[in-house]
């Protein structure tokens, strides 16, 4: 069974009821009937299948990658936290990184679950903000949660699907809002903290929609969490930020991670941002990561000087390992 990350609609799949999407962006039935082996292998590549949850408005109907249910349950990771904590930065950020081979010494490799949306995030989001061009818009504050972009995760003998949605935080505050549907399908969530945040606030109320709304069991949440400190280059020289933010990353040691953790989550109490600090008491698994997307602060809408992007795959990896999907750290998040 496949549960549908955009409806929640739990379904079994048959291989012979694909489509495929048009130049138009429409879906039509895909007949693999009499195609070479060859040929096959390729369709599939772009294939999808229609979720069959009823919906009373056509425009509603939506379509999943035949890449992203083949591989077993998809892990869906949530990024959560209010507007200009930077979410959308550092997604892109991460992809980019991901793009360059930053998940190879961890022994994982990682292709497009569709084709065509991964290439048109990375030319819409990816390519301007490694260029240095322009900074990213404000995530759209769409209906529905959409995915942003979704990839095949393979440590050389298995393969995992992993999608990551990016919605507006203003939308996560009402928690009966349409866009909040796919929280109880998550499998993991980054939450996003500014590095200037705190004093005296009272936290952030997405965090608090979406940790509301998940299942407990024994009093905490199953659903294991990273909490990133984003933006630390405008924090660059406090102790114990400057220490992480430029040190050198080898592979996944979980005493660093954990000693990270320590750090990050003195550095956010000290400043007064306790309640930002929700995940870690919340969620049976956490980790905390100071991680900067673009390395500076963008002026009129620009990086003059460039995009520097700093350890972002680490909350990325740490989720991996808390997961399954990067196997033999149990012992990351706790």
């Amino acid at each position: 069974m496949i549960l549908c990350p955009i409806c929640l609609h739990e379904f079994s799949w048959q291989e012979d009821d694909l489509f495929e999407r048009t130049p138009s962006g429409a879906y039509r039935p895909l007949d693999l009937r009499e195609t070479s082996v060859v040929r096959r292998t390729d369709l599939l590549r772009a294939a999808h299948i229609r979720c069959p949850a009823p919906v009373d408005d056509p425009s509603l109907e939506h379509h999943l990658p035949y890449s992203y249910v083949r591989h077993g349950r998809p892990l869906v990771i949530g990024l959560v936290g209010g507007p200009e904590t930077g979410k959308s930065h550092l997604l892109a950020a991460m992809i980019g990184a991901i793009e360059q081979g930053g998940l190879r010494p961890y022994g994982l490799t990682a292709d497009a679950v569709d084709i065509e949306r991964h290439a048109e995030y990375v030319e819409s989001f990816v390519r301007p903000l490694l260029a240095g061009h322009q900074a990213l818009p404000r995530t759209p504050e769409n209906e529905s949660a959409e995915l942003s972009d979704a990839l095949l995760i393979n440590d050389g003998e298995h393969t995992t699907a992993v999608a990551f949605f990016d919605i507006a935080g203003e939308l996560l505050r009402g928690i009966a809002h349409e866009a909040t549907r796919f929280v109880p399908a998550v499998g993991a969530l980054l939450f996003v903290v500014d590095a200037e945040a705190g004093q005296g606030r009272m936290g952030d109320e997405s965090f608090r929609a979406v940790l509301d709304r998940l299942p407990k069991t024994g009093g905490r949440l199953d659903v294991p969490a990273a909490v990133v400190v984003t933006k630390s280059d405008a924090v660059r020289f406090h102790s114990p930020v400057d220490t992480w933010l430029y040190g050198e990353v080898e592979g996944l040691d979980p005493q660093a991670v954990l000693a990270e953790s320590r750090d990050a989550y003195a550095f956010l109490w000290r400043r007064g941002a306790q309640a930002w600090l929700s995940p870690y008491d919340k969620c049976r698994q956490c980790t905390l990561h100071f991680v900067s997307a673009t390395g500076g602060a963008a002026t009129e809408g620009r990086f003059p000087r460039g995009v520097r992007p700093r350890r972002v795959l680490q909350p990325l990896v740490s989720l991996f390992a808390m997961t399954g999907v990067l196997r033999g750290h149990p012992e990351v998040g706790r």
